[in-house]
C-alpha cells in the first residue's frame, strides 16, 4: 500500500437489524370521540340521520305531483329534450361542415377531384357489398368442392 491511499475494504460499525420499537396501544375510550356536551359521535350522526329521514317522509302529496305527467318537472324535462335535440342538430351540422369543407376545396383541382370521386365511389361500392352480404340479398351460392 502506498501511504495516503485508503484500504480497499472498510468496516461499517452499524447494526444489521433495526431494533423494534414498541407500538402504542390506543385505549378504546379514545376511539369513541365525545363532544363537549357529552354525546358520542355515533349518537349525533344517528339523530341527524333519523331527523333527515323523518323530514323526507313528511313530503306532502303536492310535492309528489311534481314528478307526475303534468307537473313542473315534466315541463322542464321536455324543455331539456328540446334543447338537447337542438344541440345535437347544431353539433352534427357543424361536424358535417368541417368534414366536407376540405373535400370541397379538393374538388376544385381536377386531379384531386378525380381521386376524391374514385375514393367516394369505391367506399360506396364496398358499403353496398357489405350491407347486401349482411342482409343476404346477394345471389351468390357457395358450391362445396366435395
Amino acid at each position: 500500500l502506498k501511504p495516503g491511499t485508503p484500504p480497499k475494504t472498510t468496516a461499517i460499525d452499524k447494526p444489521v437489524l433495526i431494533p423494534q420499537t414498541e407500538c402504542q396501544v390506543t385505549p378504546e375510550r379514545e376511539l369513541t370521540q365525545v363532544s363537549s356536551s357529552g354525546f358520542s359521535r355515533f349518537v349525533v350522526v344517528g339523530a341527524v340521520s333519523m331527523g333527515l329521514a323523518l323530514l323526507l317522509m313528511e313530503a306532502d302529496v303536492q310535492k309528489a305531483l311534481a314528478l307526475g305527467p303534468e307537473g313542473p318537472l315534466m315541463e322542464e324535462f321536455w324543455e331539456n329534450v328540446r334543447r338537447y335535440a337542438l344541440y345535437a342538430l347544431t353539433v352534427s351540422t357543424g361536424a358535417i361542415y368541417t368534414i366536407f369543407q376540405p373535400i370541397l376545396e379538393l374538388l376544385k383541382n381536377p386531379i384531386s377531384a378525380i381521386l376524391i370521386l374514385v375514393i367516394m365511389g369505391g367506399s360506396l361500392y364496398i358499403v353496398s357489398q357489405i350491407l347486401s352480404a349482411m342482409f343476404g340479398v346477394t345471389d351468390f351460392t357457395y358450391t362445396y368442392g366435395y
